[in-house]
């Protein structure tokens, strides 16, 4: 049997900040410009450049900042078996995206 991942895509504006819960998330890629990482449970800070891929950990949480004038592509690795988790994970996403649309916050996320 071969295990299956999906992947989740999205984008970050210049300036833009989120924070995201990470539950099953195996990878975290970034294209663009360079993102500013800063994980719980760890002192340092990481900065990722287009093409840079960053493992994660099970139940940690992100804080993602654009370090630079250019929006940064995003892309999540989540582990097969996980449909009803991307599912929510989407909708989630979606909920995030109207908030800041209709209010200008910025919302945590939880992230598979």
């Amino acid at each position: 049997m071969n295990e299956i991942y999906s992947t989740v895509a999205f984008e970050l504006a210049a300036g833009e900040r989120i924070g995201i819960q990470v539950r099953r998330g195996e990878a975290l890629r970034v294209c663009g410009e360079r993102l500013w990482v800063t994980r719980s449970n760890d002192q340092a800070d990481y900065f990722l450049h287009d093409g840079d891929t960053l493992a994660l950990r099970p139940s940690e949480t992100l804080w993602l900042s654009v370090d630079g004038p250019r929006p940064a592509r995003l892309m999540v690795t989540l582990k097969g078996g996980m449909r009803g988790r991307l599912a929510d994970w989407v909708g989630d996403w979606l909920a995030y995206a109207q908030a800041v649309v209709f209010s200008g916050s910025k919302l945590g996320m939880r992230i598979g």
